[in-house]
């Protein structure tokens, strides 16, 4: 006899022997789950089979004495490639398994039900098999529960899979791998569903508890994330070990919060909340993400949307939130403000004489040259292209043009690149922000924008102060 080959067959087998199950003890596990099979439908031969490159190997069996058969007699073969339930009322009708020796030999197969196992990647390992020596119908609360019972395996399997994946970059420990068996183990006693859920969120904290908030369960990402051991967490109230005020009601969607930890740390979780009813007993389950990280990448975006990319100075955006704080300050403090607006002279030159990369670098120099001048207190801003605004809090208005003319000299000193000496000067505009002033930001931005391009037009390399605006 032959047998079909699907299309990804070298991927397939691949990702079977990663799994790294062919040939392994029987685990408790799966035999549980072939039991149930036998016991749900009534047959007398269940099996969790993997099919190999030229044999189907059960990886747990009932009702058979053999560990392996050739892969071209393998029912198993024909669900490997239509990824999808195989349902065989009659072989002895079914050309496809007429002349199959499984067949025709006393009380051989005559009824064949087997459920794809797929991994991760979407590729059929395998099959959960229920046969008869008799010919039969498989109702659809049968196939319902079959499916339940394949999905369990498909969830451990793909677990397998996830560990095995951590492993390549680090070391899983043991104990780990043990409680998330005993945790998966637990479920299947207690609910497929809720177990298919803990098996999706491996990686989040799972508590099961009781209408009073004791808790049930506790999985070992809950261990890792609390501080608190699982059978020291058994039967105390989820007050007591992380959420104080108690728990929010259940929701469709995440809710976030804060949970306490055992050292007294606090964490920003998300917490996703389901309730349900065992033998008319309330029992809510939570699945419990560390949003930590979230939050601190959030605050990096922040950071990245205000900062500008080249001179890592803050950028317009930054300065557009300052400004209007700062002008805050100068009505509360009755201090001036100044604001310089800069652009250099000659700075179009020396891109066009020596390309971009030395204009970034002349940039970058004038940037440190800036931060360098100011005060703590001051702020330092690329506006855009070769513009630059400094905000001089507090600033005594006496020492302003002394301080500007400083600065214009720190600016016109030159910066040798890979043997070129860059030159630029620059034009600075200065408006001062009074206490009683009542103009915008944007207004005070444009009145030192304008006096920038007086200065440029008064000759370069020196600065114009705006006039005042009308108190």
């Amino acid at each position: 006899m032959s047998y079909p080959l699907p299309f990804n067959e070298d991927a397939r087998l691949a990702a079977l022997n990663e799994l790294a199950l062919l040939d392994t003890a029987n685990e408790p596990v799966f035999d549980r789950i072939t039991r149930l099979v036998t016991l749900l439908l009534n047959v007398p031969m269940a099996t969790v089979t993997l099919v190999d490159a030229d044999r189907q190997w059960f990886k747990s069996k009932i009702g058979l004495d053999i560990s392996e058969t050739p892969r071209d007699v393998a029912f198993c073969a024909y669900t490997v490639i239509q990824a999808a339930p195989l349902i065989v009322n009659d072989a002895l009708i079914d050309e496809r398994f007429a002349s199959n020796p499984y067949v025709t030999m006393p009380d051989g197969v005559r009824f064949y039900a087997g459920l794809p196992l797929k991994s991760s990647q979407g590729y059929v390992l395998g099959s959960l098999c229920a046969m008869d020596s008799k010919p039969r119908l498989l109702s659809t609360s049968e196939q319902a529960a079959m499916q339940d019972l394949a999905d369990i395996v498909v969830g451990e399997i793909q677990l397998r899979e996830r560990l095995i994946a951590e492993q390549k970059s680090k070391e899983v420990s043991q104990r780990a791998l043990k409680a998330l068996h005993l945790s998966l183990e637990q479920q299947i006693e207690q609910r497929t569903r809720e177990l298919s859920l803990v098996m999706e969120t491996a990686y989040d904290a799972y508590l099961s508890i009781d209408e009073i908030g004791r808790v049930l369960d506790w999985n070992h990402a809950a261990e890792v994330m609390f501080g608190w051991q699982r059978k020291e967490a058994l039967a105390r109230t989820i007050a007591t070990l992380m959420f104080p005020e108690g728990l929010p009601h259940a929701s469709s969607s995440p809710i976030m919060g804060k949970a306490k930890r055992r050292d007294g740390g606090w964490l920003p979780v998300e917490i996703r909340l389901k309730s349900y009813a065992v033998n008319g007993r309330e029992r809510r389950s939570l699945f419990i993400h560390d949003i930590t990280e979230r939050q601190q990448l959030e605050r990096l975006r922040n950071q990245e949307a205000r900062e500008d990319a080249l001179t890592t100075l803050p950028n317009r955006r930054a300065l557009d939130e300052r400004l209007p704080e700062a002008m805050a300050r100068v009505r509360r403090t009755r201090k001036p403000l100044a604001v310089l607006f800069m652009d250099l002279d000659g700075f179009k030159g020396v891109n066009d004489c020596y390309g971009h990369a030395m204009g970034d670098e002349l940039l970058r120099d004038i940037a440190l040259r800036l931060q360098q001048s100011v005060r703590e207190t001051d702020f330092v801003a690329r506006w855009a292209g070769d513009e630059f605004v400094l905000l001089l809090e507090g600033v005594d208005s006496g020492a302003l043009v002394t301080f500007t003319n400083k600065l214009i000299r720190t600016i016109e000193q030159p910066l040798i690149v890979a043997g070129v000496t860059l030159n630029v000067s620059t034009s600075v505009g200065v408006a001062l922000f009074m206490p009683e002033a009542v103009e915008t930001a944007k207004e005070l931005l444009k009145r030192a924008d304008v006096a920038m391009y007086e200065a440029k037009h008064a000759g370069k390399g020196r600065l114009h102060l705006a006039q005042d605006v009308d108190i």
